[in-house]
Parts: structure tokens; sequence; C-alpha cells
């Protein structure tokens, strides 16, 4: 058995910039759920938080700068 290298399954910097999008976005939303319980629980409103900030935000911020 052959061990492979361990660059090979290190994120690349695209990868690591997305993951710490997601992590920013999720500590956003326990933020705001922390205040307004009610966001929590909703499923749609989790969805829509999902969409706007991994997918709208950063697409808006790509097309300004």
């Amino acid at each position: 058995m052959r061990l492979r290298r361990l660059r090979e399954d290190l994120p690349s910097r695209p990868d690591l910039r997305v993951f710490v999008g997601y992590c920013l976005a999720a500590a956003v939303y326990v933020a705001i759920g922390v205040t307004v319980t009610d966001f929590l629980l909703s499923f749609w409103v989790g969805v829509a938080y999902v969409l706007v900030s991994a997918w709208a935000i950063p697409t808006a911020v790509r097309k300004f700068l």
C-alpha cells in the first residue's frame, strides 16, 4: 500500500475562502438567533438566509469589485 502525500489533501485558497464565508454566515445566523429566537425556528427563513449570505452577497461583491 502506498501512502499519499499530505499536500494532495490540503484545500486550496479558494476552498478556504468559501469555508471562511460559511463560518462567518453561521456565526451571524447564531448571533441573530440568540437575539430573535423565532429566526432560528423557521425553516424557510433559514433557507433564505443561506441563499442571501452564501450566494447573493458574494455574487454582488464580486460584481462590484
